[in-house]
Order: structure tokens, then sequence, then C-alpha cells
């Protein structure tokens, strides 16, 4: 993975997850909204979208269609602090109902 779209509305989030990320050579922007996702999604392609579930203005889950036609090679990694969203994650997309390796 070489480019990640971090997608939170929580800074210190993206912060961390982009900390980690960087450890692996993985270059991160971040958006705070889903308008600025799509922005951000119109700039660049991504190898993974990184989405929060949650948003200001919507569901993380209605980006997932402007990820698919920008990186049709992305994976989407929908994330909440909610457990009971797994499911509807794995409907709304393409998400791992498991964890696994991104490489």
């Amino acid at each position: 993975m070489k480019n990640a779209l971090l997608i939170d509305d929580e800074t210190e989030i993206c912060e961390l997850l982009c900390a980690m990320l960087k450890r692996n050579g993985t270059t991160c922007m971040f958006a705070h909204t889903l308008d600025e996702g799509r922005a951000a999604l119109k700039r660049g392609t991504f190898d993974a979208v990184f989405l929060d579930v949650n948003l200001p203005d919507g569901l993380g889950y209605d980006l997932i269609p402007d990820i698919k036609a920008s990186s049709p090679e992305a994976r989407c990694i929908a994330i909440s602090a909610m457990d009971s969203e797994g499911g509807r994650a794995v409907q709304a997309g393409d998400v791992c109902p498991q964890p696994r390796s991104l490489s």
C-alpha cells in the first residue's frame, strides 16, 4: 500500500493511523467530512481508504460508490467506535468482515 486516504472527523484518529501507516512507507491524506473526502478522491487515487462510519455531514458508507469510481482497486476499511457496525459495513461494499493484511 502506497497511498491512503483517512476520512475521520477526529484529527487524533487520523494522525494515529497515519503514523502507523507511514512506518510501512504509506503516504496519507486526511479528510474530516464527506465533502472533504469527495474532494480528496478527485485529487488522487488511493490504495486504501479508512472511512469513519459517522461523519458530521453524513454516513461514511455513502462515500463507498465515489471511492470505487475514482479508485476501483482501493480497499475500503470502515472504522467505527460501535461494534454493531460490522454487518452493515460488509453490506455497504468492499469491506472485509474479518481483519486481514493490506499488503
